[in-house]
């Protein structure tokens, strides 16, 4: 007898009988989805389950997708590498290209994309086989089109996520996959948006490398071309930059130690120094080729300057940020900006009248600061951050805006100015160049009918670009009509033509209510703290005093001040954030430079013995310097009354590898040992070499000796008038003594 189901069997049975069915319609269906075109088939991304793969998977390059926007009518081809990244060789290697089902319409969704935070429903829109195999470690080229009718321009623009993915399979019969996510803006024949402005400002900076100053050497001749030679940073940035309406920030160090006397603190030295080119020691007549190179780039520059606006910034780029906040670093700044730009003359007409601090933050306070120690040449606007500006309708600001304290501002976008310094990677060249134009679209997306927009993009001091990248990217901008080429001064005047913003709407400098994506992201033109502190600055008036004085003494002294003072300038520079080894790097070689000239004059240690009451005492003094020195002063003191130094010799001129005998008038009082210390000093007092001692053995005679003497002058006097008169008496009395017959 059967009884009634329980509710337990009847869900096993349905369970079963469901099973079966799936198992029915996947045995009838899977072979005519294998049938089917792969352009028809559709991947899941969130649907897919990632298989563990005992490879690793294959990397997935690209080079070129062309063009660069997708048009009505125009298919895309793109073009890039597959390298089989294992140690085996894979089977069946397939490239291909997918399209996501919903576009991109924000900045914070670009963003996403770029990393696994963005997930989309693709659909494969162009396929292409790369052979049978891939041998390990091999790469293959591939091309893949993907046709016009694949692309949709429903809208007037559009940021489409663009996948291109490698898949093949492993000796185990799984499956390997290796992809790239990037971008592919799309537009409407229609034109229904405002365009951008786009400016662009670029800094010439020096590298934060310490072997950059000191006198000159090899090391220094090495580090020089380094930094601005063929295949440097700087030249390569001016291969990538020198065709764009870009302006160019220079800092006047690029050029040389031209500044070299610029004070670095109110209590510094009060003279300047005549700048010279810097020679070694003794070498006064050969060249530094230093100065050649420099010269060739101020010679490229003004070649180039006419198709660019040009900044100068303050003289080794001091960090403005980390010094005003210090009373001395104030000082100093005033200092540096007050000295003309050397860059008009060397390259062409350039403002200084712009500050640019290496930090994206503006507060009231250091506008205040700002306009104080710009006095000289007065501030005309500063550049900020488009993240602290930003207004209360939660989109980033214009990049031209003006404070409530009447400063024009020149804001930059953070989210632009970060994907642009990511161009030194030629292999992520066109990676970099699309994400550009995806977020530049998306920022059109957020106001597209609002007229007058403009944006800025500055990169940090540091900034490396591949040349060819960036000579790319700036084609691809050409070409992109959502945005309009401009000029940092036609920003410029666009902000002075602005009333002054309330204080309350976010122009002040203070973070505002921003929700863009890039408000609290990093920004790339802030590099890290500053190693500059008020301990550290205290230093520096010591040390210029010792420059100074040292300088003073030597025979190339102008050029061993240029060097060192300009070492110490080069302190405050901004570049040396998160390089403070720089700084103690540089310290320590002007104190070795310092100590090497000071111990190379020095007195010679002796022991004298004096034998007079008063008289003539000799000294020696050692130049062992390949340089002749001036104006050195000795001075002797007797550690004991004994002895009396009636008057200090006057300055010692001694030449090169050389040695001076001074002599000393000296009044002996008593008898004994007398040590006598011996200090050199610079006509300001800076010590030279380590004091010495002189051993003078005093032996001054007593009233006996005149006795003596006196007796034993007697006694002699008496012995030539006794020897004369025997001499005489004897040619009278000899019979044989004849006068000598006269001649005739």
């Amino acid at each position: 007898m059967t009884g009634p189901k329980t509710p337990r069997r009847l869900c096993r049975q349905s369970a079963s009988a469901t099973l079966l069915a799936i198992s029915v319609l996947a045995n009838s269906v899977l072979p005519i989805l294998s049938s089917m075109p792969a352009a028809t088939a559709l991947t899941t991304v969130e649907a897919r389950t990632p298989v563990v793969a005992t490879v690793p998977p294959p990397t997935v390059s690209v080079t070129t997708i062309t063009p660069t926007v997708a048009v009505p009518n125009a298919p895309i081809t793109i073009k890039g590498t597959v390298r089989n990244s294992s140690d085996v060789v894979i089977t069946s290697p397939v490239a291909r290209a997918l399209l996501g089902q919903r576009p991109l319409t924000s900045r914070q969704a670009v963003s996403d994309w770029a990393t696994s935070k963005g997930q989309q429903l693709m659909d494969e829109a162009a396929q292409t086989s790369l052979g049978q195999t891939l041998a390990p470690g091999a790469v293959t080229a591939f091309t893949l089109t993907i046709p016009a009718n694949a692309i949709s321009h429903d809208q007037p623009f559009d940021v489409l996520p663009l996948r291109v993915e490698a898949v093949a399979t492993t000796p185990a019969g799984l499956q390997t996959s290796g992809e790239v996510n990037t971008y592919l803006p799309a537009l409407a024949t229609i034109k229904a948006f405002e365009p951008l402005s786009i400016a662009w400002l670029v800094p010439l900076t020096l590298d934060p490398d310490p072997a950059l100053q000191g006198m000159a050497s090899t090391t220094r001749t090495a580090a020089w071309a380094k930094a601005i030679g063929p295949g440097s940073r700087l030249d390569k940035l001016i291969q990538g930059t020198e065709n764009a309406n870009v302006t160019w920030a220079i800092d006047p160090a690029i050029l040389g130690p031209s500044l070299s006397s610029a004070a670095v603190d109110a209590s510094a030295a009060q003279s300047t120094p005549t700048p010279s080119p810097s020679l070694a020691p003794g070498r006064a007549s050969n060249p530094d080729p230093v100065t050649t190179m420099t010269t060739a780039l101020a010679q490229r520059l003004r070649a180039a300057a006419p198709g660019h606006t040009l900044w100068s910034l303050p003289y080794a780029d001091p960090d403005i940020a980390a010094l005003l906040p210090l009373t001395s670093g104030s000082q100093s700044l005033t200092s540096f900006i007050s000295h003309p730009s050397t860059l008009d003359v060397a390259v062409g007409p350039a403002r200084a009248d712009i500050a640019w601090p290496v930090t994206g933050t503006l507060t009231p306070q250091t506008q205040a600061e700002l306009r104080r120690v710009f006095a000289s040449p007065g501030l005309t606007a500063a550049v900020t951050s488009a993240s602290t500006v930003t207004s209360h309708n939660g989109f980033p600001s214009e990049a031209s805006r003006k404070s409530s304290s009447g400063l024009p501002l020149l804001a930059y976008d953070e989210s632009l100015s970060r994907t642009v310094a990511q161009t030194s990677s030629k292999a992520d060249g066109t990676i970099t160049i699309q994400r550009f134009l995806a977020d530049s679209m998306a920022l059109l997306g957020e106001r597209p009918g609002t007229r007058d927009r403009s944006v800025l993009v500055a990169e940090p001091r540091t900034f490396t670009g591949d040349p060819s990248v960036l000579r790319s990217l700036f084609a691809a901008v050409d070409k992109a009509p959502w945005l309009v080429p401009a000029t940092t001064g036609q920003l410029l005047a666009a902000s002075e033509k602005l009333a002054p913003e309330d204080p309350g709407s976010g122009a002040n400098g203070t973070s505002g209510t921003a929700t863009s994506p890039t408000a609290n992201s990093h920004d790339p033109l802030n590099p890290g703290i500053s190693p500059l502190t008020s301990d550290q600055l205290a230093t520096i008036p010591d040390t210029m005093s010792s420059i100074t004085g040292i300088a003073g003494i030597l025979g190339d002294g102008p050029a061993f001040a240029s060097t060192w003072t300009d070492a110490q300038v080069q302190q405050l520079s901004a570049r040396w954030r998160n390089h403070p080894e720089g700084i103690t790097a540089i310290n320590a070689a002007t104190n070795a430079a310092i100590n090497t000239i000071s111990r190379s004059v020095r007195v010679a240690p002796s022991s004298v013995n004096f034998f007079a009451d008063r008289g003539v005492m000799q000294v020696t003094v050692v130049n062992d310097l390949g340089v002749p020195i001036h104006d050195v002063h000795l001075t002797l003191t007797p550690a004991q009354p004994r002895l009396r130094i009636e008057r200090q010799p006057g300055p010692l001129k001694i030449g090169a590898n050389a040695r001076a005998n001074v002599p000393l008038q000296v009044t002996s009082i008593a008898a004994g040992l007398v040590k006598v210390e011996a200090v050199l000093t610079t006509q300001d007092g800076i010590p030279l070499g380590q004091n010495a001692t002189v051993n003078v053995r005093v032996q001054p005679p007593g009233s006996w000796i005149y006795w003596v003497l006196g007796g034993m002058a007697f006694v002699v006097v008496l012995l030539g008038t006794q020897r004369s008169l025997r001499r005489g008496s004897t040619r009278a009395s000899d019979p044989d003594a004849q006068e000598p017959p006269l001649n005739d």
